[in-house]
């Protein structure tokens, strides 16, 4: 039924959120048989956890479950400790203050150590029945069912893949920086303009970054070895994203670029198609259709722009040709990558079958 959902014309977003509430219920149910079938005591506690740190991600779910156990193990030692003094004959209260206060303090240098002072209240000042120290050993065992049934929930049930993931972030910083270097050629747009385009491929290289590092944790082997077109991405785009910013610095120094104005106006254009045909060809990706739709189409954007460049003459200066000749360079080495990948048929690799 989700499966027939998510192939309906829903947005992007939408499905995402139906996943997510998949692998959320997926896990809380699965944390409850798994507790019911060992007998946990603190089995809600494992239903807790799975509800918390089951991410779209493994590597959400993976740092969510870590902290939680982390929390657990600290507040569990931290209660047996404040049970033992208090059967030692000690004030409950002042050794549940005492005690607290470190943990208070953790949990304002850590926020995501949290549950630190949370076991703490409960396995010290709501006791269970039979031994004082059974608490803090159910609990534990409890969360970390819940994390590991979470963890293995995210890497089977409708897992995120990070290789789209991957060439949706790189798609969209072309497109980012296709638009700040026509503003910065032509000379429209303000100043404000550029810093936010410039932001947002910040932004768009930070998630590139991120997607992977997920694929790491999604593939068993190397990913050097299954994916080296995945790999390349995020040194591939830095460099495009430097090679931009350096023709903006170019273009600030150029003494007359009114008298440019066209032959400017020419090689943005031819510059645009090549950010245009690099994003088409990663959006191909993403969407699971690999390969460059036309074989020819990036060497003849790639021709299109030197013939260009090669317009342009002494008059844009040396600083202009030399930054605009960087990029060319780039763009040309991400084509022939993404026409390789394809080739080998690496584009077609699902992730997580490495």
């Amino acid at each position: 039924m989700i499966q027939a959902l998510l192939r309906a014309g829903i947005g992007r977003r939408h499905r995402a959120w139906l996943r997510q509430a998949a692998r959320t219920l997926v896990s809380v149910f699965l944390s409850g048989a798994v507790s019911e079938l060992f007998g946990l005591h603190e089995a809600p506690w494992a239903l807790i956890t799975a509800a918390i740190v089951t991410s779209s991600s493994v590597t959400g779910t993976w740092t969510a479950g870590r902290d939680q156990i982390v929390g657990t193990l600290i507040g569990a030692v931290a209660g047996a400790a404040a049970i033992g003094l208090e059967l030692l004959g000690y004030p409950k209260m002042p050794v549940f203050w005492v005690v607290l206060a470190p943990l208070a303090l953790l949990a304002a240098a850590r926020p995501t150590l949290r549950l630190t002072c949370v076991t703490l209240v409960v396995v010290f000042l709501f006791p269970s029945p039979g031994s004082p120290f059974a608490r803090p050993v159910d609990r534990v065992f409890a969360i970390l069912t819940g994390a590991l049934v979470s963890l293995v929930v995210s890497f089977v049930v409708f897992r995120s893949r990070a290789r789209e993931q991957a060439f949706g972030a790189a798609r969209e910083m072309l497109g980012v920086l296709r638009q700040l270097l026509a503003e910065v050629m032509t000379g429209r747009g303000p100043a404000s303009s550029r810093d936010a385009l410039n932001d947002a491929s910040i932004t768009a290289l930070r998630q590139l970054a991120d997607a992977v590092i997920e694929a790491r944790r999604e593939h068993v082997s190397a990913l050097e070895q299954a994916d080296p077109l995945l790999v390349r991405l995020v040194p591939m785009l830095r460099r495009l994203q430097s090679d931009v910013l350096f023709v903006t610095r170019a273009m600030d120094e150029l003494p007359d670029a009114v008298a440019l104005r066209g032959t400017l106006a020419s090689a943005s254009q031819a510059l645009t198609d090549v950010f245009d045909g690099l994003a088409r060809r990663c959006a191909a990706i993403e969407n699971g259709r690999p390969g460059i739709e036309a074989p020819g189409d990036g060497a003849a954007e790639i021709a299109n722009l030197d013939d260009t460049l090669a317009s342009l003459g002494d008059t844009a200066g040396v600083p202009l040709r030399f930054t605009l000749q960087m990029l060319r360079r780039d763009l040309d080495d991400m084509e022939t990558a993404i026409l390789q990948d394809a080739q080998e048929g690496g584009g077609s690799l699902p992730a997580g079958a490495a």
